[in-house]
């Protein structure tokens, strides 16, 4: 299959998730997921805002907020094929982004940090359609996130359902695997 494929059923499966599973898969991921030792111990997190379909993450914002953790969330550009990563806190107004994902308002410059600005003491809560064994990840076709970890030093940890889970991604040489992926009923490591 091509990555197009592979994308578009990974979608639908995705997308037939019935609401109350939805709901106890998000809790379930949430729970494994949130108690990586990376998230963990990580000064700082690094959390994508997440469309109806996927896994939740405002639970990850909020109990990283909770227990004191700076937070940051990716805004995709206008143009350019470069994320920007916000600073986030409760007090945060959010906006619908490029692809009407929620996007916070950027109030001053100074909460605007390029990707290196994530180093070892940050976790990163990925997005991704379709995952492998191997922790490879097939992401939505526009490189923002192998970019981004690229730059970066953070650990990557991707959440998903379990029927995003496929034999293999297609990956290509310049993409970035995960160090970790949780699902509903249990953890992938490379």
């Amino acid at each position: 299959m091509t990555k197009q494929e592979i994308r578009a059923a990974a979608i639908e499966r995705r997308a037939a998730i019935e609401v109350p599973d939805r709901a106890l898969w998000d809790q379930l991921i949430f729970e494994r997921a949130h108690k990586h030792r990376a998230f963990q111990i990580a000064t700082r997190v690094h959390v994508y805002r997440s469309t109806a379909d996927e896994v939740q993450t405002m639970p990850f914002i909020e109990y990283a907020w909770g227990i004191g953790k700076e937070v940051y969330v990716p805004i995709t550009p206008d143009s350019g094929h470069e994320l920007l990563h916000c600073r986030v806190t409760w007090r945060t107004r959010w906006q619908a982004g490029r692809f009407g994902i929620p996007e916070p308002i950027v109030e001053s410059d100074v909460d605007l940090v390029p990707a290196e600005h994530f180093a070892m003491d940050t976790a990163v809560i990925v997005p991704l359609v379709a995952f492998d064994r191997s922790c490879r990840r097939l992401g939505y076709g526009k490189g923002y996130y192998d970019r981004f970890l690229t730059r970066a030093q953070a650990t990557a940890i991707g959440i998903a359902y379990q029927s995003q889970l496929v034999p293999d991604v297609a990956a290509e040489p310049h993409d970035v695997p995960l160090a970790a992926i949780a699902t509903q009923e249990c953890w992938y490591r490379p």
